[in-house]
This record gives structure tokens, sequence and C-alpha cells, in this order.
């Protein structure tokens, strides 16, 4: 019979550190395009890994956070249900290579489908998406995908009282203080939680929100 711990590592239930000694590629980070979040992850964001953003409320700060990646991207993102619909021009106006793809979805099991057929697809670059909550379950079930298929995406959640594990390999909390966006790590690989630290996207937000953000 297993040790009652070790059907819990196998459930996914318990955070397993590494030695910070253990190294990746180089080719398996992409820089999040901020150096001092790109040191506290280890490299940036992790290819083939499905990445949490919790926010307080939409349009926070988490685009002007990832638009750095998405300016890289090649390939149409994938905006999963997004609390508004993608205004291209502004969107353009940042150099954003192509329009993102928009699906909305309400119910949840369609959306977590779409979620993995744009993983899997090499038509298409990073995937961000939008949810009130999603299950341990269907969390794992998505990083497994992004896994196999070498995608990056990004999962834009409430702030969440749970202390409930989840198979993000990165979790970060967003706040505003000081007029600065302020990210804490509260999950990351090989690593401990992080507290809060500034991150300057303000250049990334028009003028009328820097004046009164």
């Amino acid at each position: 019979m297993a040790h009652p711990l070790q059907e819990l590592v196998h459930k996914g239930w318990v955070w397993q550190g590494r030695e910070a000694a253990e190294q990746l590629a180089p080719e398996q980070w992409v820089s999040s395009g901020w150096a001092e979040l790109d040191r506290r992850l280890g490299g940036g964001w992790l290819r083939g890994a499905v990445h949490e953003v919790q926010v307080q409320h939409h349009f926070q700060g988490e685009l002007p956070l990832l638009l750095p990646v998405l300016l890289e991207q090649t390939k149409p993102c994938l905006w999963l249900n997004p609390p508004c619909q993608p205004y291209w021009p502004g969107l353009h106006y940042q150099h954003l290579k192509q329009a993102p793809l928009w699906v909305q979805e309400s119910d949840q099991k369609q959306a977590l489908w779409a979620f993995e057929q744009a993983l899997q697809s090499k038509a298409l670059g990073v995937v961000v998406a939008w949810f009130d909550s999603i299950d341990a379950g269907s969390v794992r079930r998505l990083q497994q995908v992004a896994a196999k298929h070498q995608q990056i995406a990004f999962v834009i959640t409430p702030w969440q009282q749970s202390t409930e594990a989840r198979a993000y390999v990165n979790r970060l909390q967003l706040s505003w203080a000081a007029e600065q966006l302020h990210v804490a790590v509260l999950k990351r690989r090989a690593g401990w939680p992080l507290p809060a630290f500034p991150c300057n996207v303000e250049r990334h937000l028009p003028e009328r929100r820097r004046l009164s953000a």
C-alpha cells in the first residue's frame, strides 16, 4: 500500500522543491521582457507551461505585463474569454504584429476544450485565457497538453483565497501600490514564493491610465 504522502505527490497536491543547481537549456526559456521578473522566475516564462496571473480586477496591468512576450509572437495569439472585445487599433499602436484571435465561450467545458485545441495548434502563438475559476484537474490537463506541444499559455484569474495546489508552473499575483504595479510570486519552478516587487509596466499604459493609476 502506497504511503499517504506518495499518494498526494502522485495527485500533484504537494509542491516538490528542486535543487537550485538544476538548470534548463536556454532555449526552454522565453524572456518576460522584464529583467527583474526573469531573474525571479529563473529565466523568464518556461516553454511548455501554463502560467497563472491573478488580478484584483480586469485590466489591472496583466496585458502590459504580458505585452513583451506577445510582441515576440510571429503567429496569431488566441485570447479566450477576454472581459471585453480586444481593441486592435490600441494593440497595433503597441506594435503587436497581428490582431489576436478572439473566442468567447460561456460554457466552461467548451472553453476548456477550445483551450486544449489551441495548445495543440502549430498555427497559433501564445494563448491567453480568462477564467473566473478553474479546477485543479483541468489545470493539470492543460499543463500536460502545453508540455507535450511546447506551448506557452497564461490564465488570468481573480485573486484567490484558496491554498489548494494547482499545476501551474508559475503563479503570480498583481497589485498596485504607490502608483506602481507590484508582482508577487506565489509559486515558481524550483524555488520558494517571493514577496511583491515593483514592475515598471507604466510605459505600456496609455497616458490617461498612467495619470489615473
